[in-house]
């Protein structure tokens, strides 16, 4: 009990490291990847998936078609997950693009305390799937991603602000206006926001180093 409620105590930026206690899976679930698994090969932290069928442990009895809500005390072997491209040949005895993705053990430290009041570290492991569900995620989650169709939310969040950035990334996922629609209305002088000085310069600093190294590829100084 202790443990548990230094880890509930982490503050937001350490609990980024730290696999969830409990997560929920179904087949036909739309899901996300929360880890680099194997960049080159596009499985990595953001990718999206569907979860078509889950792999309990040999010591653990199968699920069954009546079967509608499980608790496991472990993670499953594994979940087979169908993705939408990746560069991963085909396995035996799977459809195109499907993949197994197994648990992953992860370490992170945890502050207490002993009875006379002292501090100490504690190493606490934890082995959990790396997958999260994907019917919702920020822009951050999103980056990098072409989505075929979008709800966008760009109102201002509770206890926060949208930057430019955050715009530019949220309203830059789906391939056509055809395919995006905002969620609510937003604040007028949302788009208003001015760009910070700093970028300007060095945005300024790439073009003239642009023209530069132009003129010197022409004058045949890299050849």
């Amino acid at each position: 009990m202790t443990e548990r409620l230094a880890i509930a105590s982490l503050d937001s930026n350490a609990r980024r490291n730290v696999p969830p206690e409990e997560i929920r899976i179904a087949k036909g679930m739309k899901i996300m990847v929360t880890l680099n698994i194997e960049t080159e090969m596009d499985v990595a932290n953001g990718t999206r998936g569907e979860i078509v069928d889950i792999l309990l442990a040999s010591d653990k009895p199968p699920l069954t078609p009546g079967m509608r809500t499980v608790r496991l005390r472990k993670p499953p072997a594994y979940v087979l997950v169908k993705l939408p491209h990746t560069r991963m040949r085909q396995l035996p005895g799977l459809p195109p693009n499907v993949i197994p993705i197994e648990p992953r053990m992860d370490s992170f430290p945890i502050k207490l305390t002993r009875a006379d009041k002292t501090p100490y570290t504690r190493q606490v492991r934890r082995r959990q799937l790396p997958l999260t569900a994907a019917y919702a995620f920020t822009d951050y989650r999103s980056q990098g991603q072409t989505i075929k169709n979008v709800i966008v939310d760009i109102a201002k969040p509770p206890g926060g602000n949208m930057t430019i950035f955050n715009l530019y990334v949220a309203l830059s996922r789906s391939s056509g206006r055809d395919t995006i629609r905002l969620l609510r209305d937003f604040p007028d002088d949302l788009f208003q926001t001015p760009i910070p000085h700093e970028l300007m310069e060095e945005d300024h600093r790439l073009r003239v180093l642009n023209a530069k190294t132009k003129a010197a590829h022409a004058e045949g100084k890299f050849r």
